[in-house]
């Protein structure tokens, strides 16, 4: 047996077997040429078998023949391998003898060779194919003659001559194949083409041709298809063959061929799908493909699809194929192109019957112009119906210029106004305007015209759009409520100033009336006219009721007129609601009724208008006490948080008469009590209620009521716990006075500035018969005059007054060098306490006057006789030190504290004749200390000068009004001016 492992390397040989490949020869039929030749070499060699043999790479195949029966044999019988490595003819006499042959199955079984001589095939490359070769039965010691031998070369050399011819031949046949295959192809492309260029524009048509030519110039093709991108995957829009049923089937990119192409934009032709590590097995099992060709489809560089070809064999396409689809890939985009013009071409008619239809039906004008020209170029027929006449054409651009109309003040509208000019030539973003436009029939009618440019995909102004309006209904209207508005407002400042000006008539004789029968009652009590005094009281019971019923009244217009303040302080919730109690309880018990308070433990502190807080809870609780006679009332209140926003509930409960639910759906309208037996049998105005809903809702709030005839009532006021008020926001005239640091040559004098008589006389009256020295002036000039004349200690300032009212005066002596520093009270029947503050008073009281009140505020003005000793409370070591000790140079006995905590302290062990305050300090700063000292009714008196090196602002002045008597800073004060300015304090 011929071992396999002994055969020459030349057998397995890459270049010898491609080139063995490239005669494409083997398993071919027999041939006549190499048939003649091998029967030729057995007669000439006297041999009885001749064969033509090539050496494949597993096996010998003999493509010609003679007296042997097998087509091939395997390499392990192969005698013939040996010739290749052989320089020139392989002789062996005895296969039998010779250790290559002598095991060989062929030598030792049938049919028993024993001589062999073979001559090598080789190309023209000198690669060796193969042998011709003459086997003889016996053995040859002879071998072959020199004549045998030169026949035998001879004829193989005439084998690969034949060869050769062969391959030529077969060659030429395939030129001319492939030809007439590229006819075939260029064929198809053109019909292809053509067709599209039928399609009419038709998307799926074209796509559908383009398919369908790719498939007819490809035979091998057994389904073809175009994929076209959307978003993330690959659409199966149009399909063929295989592929047909396929179409609407969407392929991720990622895992198949076909997303490799796109995302490389290069064709792919894959021999076998099955083995690409490219391709998800289980797409290709879906589709039954075994090989493709896939190109990508190029619109401007960019891959927008893919063509792919399949076939279910593999190997089945080859470069060839590839390049045809890649022409047919290539006028896909122009087919898409074509397309989506006569998608735009169709949109764009459709398009355009559509704006004229909704042109033709909106119910204002609009009218189209070119720009930079202006010129009009189209509108629709609603324009002309409402300027009144035709709107031709404007080959000029002229025509609106042409237009007549007039302004609201009668003007005529310049041509460069209209808005149609305004965008088209002056470029402008958008144009509107209102004009009174003269009609062609010659009559006026208001229209209304706005313009916008039109801009081109770049964003280039090519024209402009004018919608023309017909507002004549509504500019009249509008000019109809313009008309009543103003006659409306005149009439409420009318009203504003007639209840001002009566508020302020009947405030002032009311007030004298109050303030008399006082100050009889108290002759009488002291003369022992007791007898009078219960008429004397009931003249001020009545007077009391009238004033508030006047207060009543203006409230309601200042809400009206929304010229209602709201001024926020901090307060102590509990305290304000045990003091309200207080204030009601004679009135409550007046039926003999009893009040209770409910109040929760974590009621806590509050920011809002305490004054209006109260008067809400003072008129539920009198409106209580009204209507429930030997019963309860009862008070509550608790604090809660909604949407992370403390809010106050109070309730105020009785058990009077009740009321239905038709009544209290009138519960809260204006002078409206529940009916008319209501108010005779319980008197009122029918006021108290909307003022106390007006007020609710000015601190953020709102009101309830829940009642049942005969069972009671429970009304319900809920508030946020802190607001806003008209205090927070920031003055406009903050320095309008100046810095109260500045002294002021105080007297014991007081002087009342008042044009009303009777309030002068009581004030004057009250004032020397407390130990003031008094001087009056009748109006404002006057008293700015005898302020600068006599210097006085303190002002007691009214504000209505003839030729110069009181805020005037107010700051004429602000910003009087000598005279800023006077305090300055106001005494006045108007609400404007935070008008006051904000322009330099010192304190505020409202008429009628309460003269205990007047009495506290006037303690801290009257002249002392130096008891007690000076304070000085400053945190700062050194300045405190200094000050006590140059202060005790001058007579003064000093105590000194480090805090507000230790001034209230020394205060309260011994009261001093005057308290020398800086403010930013730990522990208790001063103006905690001054709102505590104020607190406390004895220690109210005690006069305060502020020193603090703080920059004093608007905020500071309104904390420290009413509150310090003087305010001076650090720096611009020396110590030896110091004695002189507290001496004048004390005088």
């Amino acid at each position: 047996m011929t071992d396999s492992r002994t055969l020459p390397p030349h057998v397995g040989d890459a270049r010898r077997l491609e080139a063995l490949r490239g005669y494409d020869i083997l398993d071919t039929p027999p041939e006549k040429g190499f048939d003649d030749i091998v029967e030729l070499a057995r007669l000439i060699c006297s041999a009885p078998v001749a064969l033509v043999s090539l050496v494949a790479g597993d096996r010998q195949w003999f493509k010609a023949k003679s007296g042997f029966a097998s087509c091939e044999t395997s390499l392990d019988k192969s005698i013939c391998a040996y010739v290749l490595g052989e320089p020139d003819l392989l002789v062996i006499p005895d296969l039998s003898l010779d250790p290559r042959t002598r095991d060989n199955p062929l030598v030792t079984g049938e049919p028993k060779l024993r001589f062999y001589a073979g001559a090598p095939l080789e190309a023209a490359d000198g690669q060796r194919l193969g042998s011709l070769c003459v086997i003889d039965l016996a053995p040859r010691p002879g071998g072959l003659t020199d004549r045998q031998s030169a026949a035998l070369r001879a004829l193989a050399g005439q084998v690969m001559s034949q060869m050769e011819l062969r391959r030529s031949v077969a060659e030429r046949e395939s030129l001319l194949s492939g030809q007439a295959a590229l006819i075939d192809q260029q064929n198809a492309l053109i019909a292809a083409q053509a067709a599209v260029t039928q399609a009419a524009g038709d998307r799926d048509v074209i796509l559908d041709t383009l398919v369908a030519g790719v498939m007819a110039a490809v035979s091998q093709a057994e389904g073809a298809v175009i994929e076209l991108l959307e978003g993330d995957e690959l659409v199966y829009r149009s399909a063929r063959g295989a592929l047909d049923s396929h179409v609407g089937l969407r392929v991720p990119i990622a895992g198949s061929l076909s997303g490799h192409c796109l995302m490389n934009a290069k064709p792919v032709l894959c021999p076998d799908l099955l083995v690409d590590p490219r391709v998800r097995r289980d797409l290709v099992e879906a589709l039954g493909a075994r090989s493709a060709v896939c190109v990508p489809i190029l619109r401007g560089g960019e891959a927008v699809g893919v063509l792919k070809l399949q076939s279910s064999h593999p190997d089945a396409f080859t470069g060839l194929d590839l390049h045809v689809a890649s022409l047919f890939a290539g006028t896909i985009p122009a087919g898409l192109a074509e397309a989506g013009e006569a998608e735009a071409r169709r949109g764009l008619r459709a398009g355009e019957a559509t704006l004229r239809t909704v042109m033709e039906t909106l119910p204002v004008g609009v009218l189209i112009a070119e720009a930079p020209s202006g010129r009009v170029v189209d509108h629709n027929a609603r324009a002309g119906v409402i300027l009144g006449h035709a709107v031709a054409a404007d080959p000029t651009g002229e025509q609106p210029k042409r237009w007549v109309g007039f302004h609201a003040d009668g003007r005529r509208v310049e041509p460069n106004e209209w808005p149609l000019d305004r965008v088209a030539r002056g470029g402008e973003p958008r144009a509107e305007l209102e004009v009174d436009y003269r009609r062609g029939d010659e009559t006026r009618a208001w229209v209304g015209f706005s313009a916008v440019p039109m801009r081109d995909i770049d964003g280039r102004r090519i024209g402009a759009v004018m919608v023309v309006t017909d507002i004549d209904g509504r500019k009249r209207d509008e000019l109809h409520l313009a008309a009543a508005k103003q006659a409306a407002e005149d009439a409420n400042r009318a009203k504003s100033e007639f209840l001002a000006n009566m508020s302020h008539e009947l405030r002032t004789p009311l007030s004298a009336v109050i303030g008399y029968s006082e100050m009889l009652q108290e002759e009488m009590e002291d003369g022992g006219h007791d007898d009078l005094l219960p008429d004397m009281r009931k003249i001020e019971a009545n007077a009391r009721h009238l004033l508030g019923l006047i207060n009543d009244v203006l409230d309601l217009s200042k809400i009206e007129a929304e010229r209602m303040e709201t001024f926020v302080e901090d307060f102590a919730v509990d305290a304000m609601v045990r003091d309200v109690a207080t204030t009601v309880e004679s009135l409550v018990s007046a039926k003999e009724n009893a009040l209770s308070l409910d109040l929760a433990a974590d009621l806590g502190d509050a920011r809002t208008d305490v004054t209006k807080l109260r008067q809400c809870l003072i008129n539920l609780l009198s409106n209580a006490a009204k209507f429930t006679e030997g019963g309860r009332i009862t008070l509550s209140a608790e604090r809660g948080e909604r949407d992370g926003v403390d809010w106050l509930t109070f309730r105020v409960s009785d058990t009077g008469i009740g009321m239905s639910p038709d009544q209290q759906a009138r519960l809260f309208e204006r002078f409206t009590q529940a009916d008319a037996s209501t108010t005779r049998k319980f008197g009122g105005t029918g006021l108290g209620l909307s003022i106390t809903r007006a007020f609710a809702s000015m601190l953020g709030g709102a009101i309830a009521v829940a009642s049942e005839t005969g069972r009671g009532t429970t009304f319900t006021v809920s508030v946020p716990a802190r607001i806003a008020g008209t205090n927070d926001a920031p003055q406009g005239d903050e320095d309008a006075g100046p810095p109260l640091s500045e002294d002021a040559s105080g007297q014991g004098l007081v002087l009342v500035v008042d044009d009303d008589p009777a309030t002068r006389d009581l004030l004057m009256r009250f004032l020397k018969r407390d130990g003031f020295q008094v001087a009056a002036a009748i109006n404002g000039r006057e008293g700015l005059e005898m302020a600068r004349s006599l210097r006085p200690r303190v002002i007691l300032l009214d504000v209505t007054m003839p030729q110069m009212d009181g805020w005037s005066v107010l700051r004429a002596l602000r910003g009087d060098a000598e005279l800023g520093n006077t305090p300055v009270i106001m005494v006045t029947v108007l609400g404007e306490r935070n008008l006051a503050f904000s322009l330099g008073a010192t304190d505020y009281l409202q008429k009628p006057v309460d003269w205990d009140e007047l009495h506290g505020v006037m303690d801290r003005f009257r002249p002392q006789d130096h008891e007690g000793p000076l304070l000085v409370i400053d945190d700062d070591d050194d300045t405190r030190e200094r000050m006590s000790a140059r202060l005790a140079r001058e007579g003064w006995r000093i105590v000194a504290a480090q805090n507000g905590k230790v001034g209230l302290a020394a205060v309260a062990a011994e009261r001093p004749c005057l308290v020398l305050l800086d403010l930013m300090m730990p522990e208790m700063d001063g103006f905690t200390f001054l709102s505590t000292l104020r607190a406390k009714p004895e220690w109210g008196s005690i006069p305060v000068v502020v020193l603090t090196a703080k920059d004093v602002d608007g905020e500071d002045r309104r904390r420290l009004a009413g509150q310090a008597d003087r305010v001076l800073r650090k720096g611009e004060v020396g110590l030896d001016e110091l004695p002189a300015l507290l001496r004048s304090v004390v005088t």
